[in-house]
């Protein structure tokens, strides 16, 4: 039974055929995906030696565990029960995030460039329509500010450690008295943009799912 609160909603929120808002599988999937990467990013943070990289893990680690379990109460407000989804990847990639024995070099992976669209560029629309209702709307729009800011915040934090990892190939090549112009072409540029390069499997299923979901939203 839904709660009267899920019944104050403007006359433009789109529903679906059961009368169920028609976003709540968008909701599901943000708050699965943010409480799964809020996990194996405090591991990762907990398993590395570099005190900078692990301070940035931590804040964005304690975001999406709050993404996680607001994006939970707030389907409950709606009416509804967040809906489990296992993962059977879930425990290897923790198990990967919190092996001190793997790089934070191999964990970030190679630099890549910067998504042509916009993961988030169609939930705007959205509630700029004033698809979703209010609260939601609101919700999704700190949502996605944040998880902006986190992106930022992550790619300054892995530019450092690749900065890091390419002076000390430099000082090596130089040491062995090799050319460093064939070794640094394998080593990521600093200034590459990683997209949530640590949230590689989880944050490219949550792009997907919102990407889907926007578009039915």
């Amino acid at each position: 039974m839904q709660t009267s609160a899920a019944m104050q909603t403007n006359s433009s929120m789109q529903t679906s055929a059961s009368g169920k808002p028609a976003y709540l599988g968008l909701l599901n999937a943000i708050s699965l995906a943010e409480t799964h990467a809020g996990v194996y990013l405090r591991a990762w943070a907990d398993a590395t030696s570099d005190e900078d990289l692990a301070c940035t893990l931590r804040l964005v680690a304690a975001r999406e565990t709050s993404h996680g379990q607001l994006f939970c109460r707030m389907i409950g407000e709606l009416g509804y029960e967040l809906r489990q989804k296992a993962d059977p990847k879930d425990a290897e990639r923790i198990a990967r995030y919190a092996n001190p024995k793997i790089s934070d070099l191999e964990k970030i992976g190679p630099a890549r460039r910067e998504l042509d669209d916009d993961p988030f560029g169609e939930i705007e629309k959205k509630i700029a329509a004033g698809s979703y209702d209010p609260v939601t709307a609101n919700m999704l729009g700190w949502y996605i500010c944040e998880e902006r800011d986190s992106g930022r915040k992550l790619r300054a934090a892995y530019d450092k450690v690749r900065a890091r990892s390419n002076g000390s190939s430099k000082h090596k090549a130089n040491g062995n008295g090799a050319h460093n112009g064939a070794h640094n072409s394998t080593v990521p540029s600093a200034d590459a943009q990683a997209i949530m390069a640590c949230m590689s499997e989880g944050f490219a299923k949550l792009e997907r799912s919102i990407q889907k979901l926007a578009a039915r939203a």
